[in-house]
């Protein structure tokens, strides 16, 4: 990216690059003819990757092309399917989030009878399902969420959003409901008016599963709740369990600390977020 461009400067697009969430792992390699290095420490302050003076070889150019992707790819861990950050990414973020002592909240996102549509419809159709809960994710998130928000895809069919405790039931709801509106798309008409799909186990008995639907546990705190993100992963995982009872996509939040928004709390209360 050149320095000096006519509608932004490589300056502003690089931020703005590196502050959006679904772009902030593209590697930018600021270009300029200015060799001082005040403008250097201005745009790797701006969070540019790497910094070259014009009239670079070629073959210099290309050989520094190839490390920031590698180094990108190595650090990110990105999904190939939806190029989202992978589990090292997350990690680096749920560390920032503790270390910064704020509240903030991780939102695990996994869809249910996914296993059964892809033996039904198959892998690319699975894959096209991937993609699209993706963009759902993406889309609610940066419609509601805030500034700095980060939605990972940790493999398979699970996502994460890491955002604000102000947000996360927010754009959870509208995860769900906008899923909830779509999915039925990617399904026959025979198997959307029966309400299910049916596939032949390892016996030969056919065995019925519902339409996919989205689960999102929520769990919330600051640095002193969580002893490692290992933790929060666990407590995820439970709250997960427990909604997978329920029919439907739903999400629920644990909020440690806060006693009248603890997980106990919200079940009596019937706080089960439902999308239908």
């Amino acid at each position: 990216m050149d320095v000096n461009m006519e509608e932004m400067n490589g300056f502003e697009a690089c931020e703005k690059i590196k502050n959006d969430f679904s772009t902030s792992f593209i590697p930018v390699i600021m270009l300029t003819s200015q060799d001082q290095v005040q403008n250097k420490v201005h745009g790797l302050g701006k969070g540019a990757d790497d910094y070259v003076i014009k009239t670079v070889d070629p073959l210099e150019l290309q050989a520094r092309i190839e490390m920031v992707i590698r180094r990108t790819q190595e650090q990110s861990g990105a999904n190939p399917l939806t190029r989202l950050p992978g589990n090292l990414a997350l990690e680096r973020e749920i560390k920032k989030r503790l270390d910064s002592g704020e509240p903030f909240s991780v939102c695990y996102c996994d869809l249910d009878n996914f296993k059964a549509y892809n033996d039904k419809y198959g892998y690319e159709a699975g894959d096209r399902v991937i993609f699209h809960t993706a963009q759902t994710i993406m889309n609610s998130i940066r419609a509601l969420g805030d500034n700095g928000d980060f939605v990972g895809h940790i493999g398979g069919d699970d996502f994460v959003v890491v955002t604000t405790p102000a947000r996360d039931k927010l754009t959870c709801k509208a995860i769900a409901e906008t899923f909830d509106g779509s999915i039925t798309k990617f399904y026959h008409a025979e198997d959307l008016e029966r309400g299910s799909i049916e596939i032949e186990n390892r016996s030969g008995t056919l065995e019925r599963f519902p339409i996919m639907s989205i689960t999102i546990a929520i769990v919330s705190g600051v640095k002193g709740d969580f002893p490692s993100t290992h933790v929060i992963a666990e407590r995820a995982a439970e709250l997960k369990k427990y909604l997978k009872k329920y029919a439907g996509s739903n999400y629920l939040s644990e909020r440690r600390g806060v006693r009248e928004h603890n997980v106990n709390a919200v079940r009596v209360s019937q706080g089960i977020g439902r999308a239908r």
